[in-house]
Formats: C-alpha cells, sequence, structure tokens
C-alpha cells in the first residue's frame, strides 16, 4: 500500500486521495458489519414477556363487594414463571381511591389478598418487576354486588 502512494504521490495528488479513501471506507465498512452482528446476536438472547402470556383470575369467581378475595395472576412463560420478581397489583376504579398491593409467588404465579370496597368495573395493572426486566399489564375484573 505504501508503494501505491509513492509510486503515485509525485504525480497529482488524486491517487493517494483515493488510497486513503478506500482504506476508510474499508474500515467503516468493517465496523458497520461488526455492529451489525453484535445487534443481531444481543436481540436473538433478549426474550420478553407478552400480555398474553399474563393472566389474571380470583377467587371467588367474580369477586364481590366488601368480601375478601384472592387475586392470582399467572405466566404461561417458563423463563419468567421460574424467576423470582417483584409483583404489585394497582387497582384502580372509577368509584375509589388507586391502591398498590404486593404479591407474593405461589407456583408459576403470583397471589395478593384484597377486598374490594365497592362493586363496578376495576382496572387492574399487574407491576411485574424483574431483575433486568419491568412488565406492566392492564387487565379487566368485574366485582360483583355483595352477597
Amino acid at each position: 500500500m505504501m508503494e501505491v502512494l509513492r509510486t503515485h504521490a509525485k504525480g497529482n495528488g488524486k491517487m493517494k486521495f483515493y488510497v486513503c479513501t478506500m482504506r476508510t471506507l474499508s474500515v467503516m465498512a468493517a465496523i458497520a458489519f461488526m455492529l451489525m452482528l453484535a445487534g443481531c446476536g444481543a436481540s436473538g438472547k433478549q426474550q420478553s414477556l407478552k400480555f398474553s402470556e399474563v393472566s389474571l383470575n380470583s377467587e371467588p369467581s367474580p369477586p364481590a363487594a366488601g368480601q375478601a378475595s384472592k387475586l392470582i395472576v399467572a405466566i404461561a412463560n417458563d423463563k419468567f414463571a421460574a424467576e423470582e420478581a417483584k409483583v404489585q397489583f394497582q387497582i384502580n376504579s372509577k368509584n375509589d381511591l388507586p391502591g398498590l398491593i404486593d404479591a407474593v409467588k405461589e407456583g408459576n404465579g403470583y397471589t395478593s389478598d384484597y377486598t374490594f370496597p365497592s362493586a363496578g368495573d376495576y382496572t387492574i395493572t399487574i407491576h411485574l418487576m424483574y431483575p433486568n426486566d419491568h412488565f406492566a399489564f392492564t387487565k379487566q375484573l368485574r366485582v360483583g354486588e355483595e352477597t
């Protein structure tokens, strides 16, 4: 490469510029290729938890206002079901102030006891906080009248 530069340096500077430009472009292409490979490898390792893999149930079903019930989150993803997470239920309704309660791990899911203060439709956001990930899934739950 230096030989080419010396040979053509005596004439006009166009060949010297051409060789340097080609070297720079080659290095940039190699770096871009390595970054592309690194990006593909990283994305292949990352797995995400999907909305359809998280379900919300209650015992009794449906829950009744003023009576103790158990909220149950089941995780149908082997990787995330096996991993320990901090889980919280964010409970919202049109009639009551929002509440945030902690859940405990039971099997492949998490549970928490809760008494709904009134009947109606509730929006429950399930917060799943893993060491390297945080997911929030919003589910609907209808609470019946006191029996």
